[in-house]
């Protein structure tokens, strides 16, 4: 009898260590709030002007082409026609010529002059690199949109993003947030049904609830696309209820601009311009 309560006595602490943890095991992990992020972004528009080591790289490859190439078809036809003209000076001949003969490559090349002078290029709109508002600043790098969120009483700069409600899935809140940010306006388009990055962060203290401590956040990418022809025009949003302001920013502004869990998240999902 003295032996089975000295065993019972050692294995007393195993069993509240087994308790212990049951306890622990059984406590609800603590709910977040779910949010889709959209980085709405308005692709390059026009090619970006070559640095000065691309310039002397293209300068030596039609250098070294220049130098390996063969004569084109219309330097062929040059050459045939200072020799038919040399010809046709010192010797009489019998020789028709052909309507191709008759329009030498000198005719051709007044002909190329004239048209190109008559060519007018595709207007590119003018729009000042520092006015924020316009979709059509730094038409040759990428600009994605940022708004100016009403939080209480204070105002955050972010990207457009909605709270994941029931039934609903992730990229259909990615494209409600920027719907209700945005308006109807905007053409867009979100790329695929996973996000690319991810960042959480918790409410303050007074804001905490047992449904709720904090909040994940699910960045999804997003294009503008542009359905009006080969031109692009600018579009000035309709914000929504809680949106004070916004900007279309490029690589190096975004990252400054938003908060740095949202920035950091950014920059592991973003290629820089250059």
């Amino acid at each position: 009898m003295l032996k089975l309560s000295r065993f019972l006595v050692k294995q007393l602490p195993r069993f509240e260590i087994r308790l212990s943890s049951t306890a622990a095991q059984a406590q609800p992990a603590p709910a977040w709030d779910l949010f889709a992020v959209v980085c709405l972004e308005r692709p390059p528009v026009i090619v970006p002007p070559l640095s000065k080591m691309e310039t002397d790289m293209l300068n030596l490859l039609k250098e070294k082409e220049f130098e390996n190439s063969f004569m084109s078809d219309h330097e062929m036809r040059h050459m045939r026609d200072l020799e038919r003209a040399q010809k046709k000076g010192k010797e009489p001949t019998d020789e028709v010529l052909d309507e191709s003969a008759m329009i030498t490559a000198l005719d051709m090349e007044d002909k190329w002059k004239t048209e190109a002078e008559t060519f007018t290029p595709a207007s590119i709109p003018e729009v000042e690199a520092d006015n924020k508002k316009s979709m059509l600043r730094c038409l040759d790098r990428p600009v994605r949109l940022c708004v100016n969120t009403k939080f209480g009483d204070n105002t955050y700069w972010g990207l457009p993003e909605a709270k994941r409600i029931d039934g609903e899935s992730m990229r259909q809140t990615a494209e409600r947030a920027v719907q209700e940010t945005c308006g109807d306006r905007l053409n867009f388009k979100i790329l695929g049904n996973a996000p690319l990055s991810f960042y959480k962060k918790k409410y303050p203290k007074k804001y905490q609830t047992e449904s709720a401590v904090g909040a994940k956040f699910f960045i999804f990418k997003g294009y503008v696309i542009n359905r009006d022809g080969a031109l692009w025009q600018d579009v000035s949003l309709k914000l929504g209820e809680n949106c004070v302001d916004y900007n279309w920013l490029t690589y190096e502004e975004l990252l400054d601009r938003t908060e740095h869990k949202e920035s950091r998240a950014l920059y592991n999902m973003l290629h820089t311009d250059d």
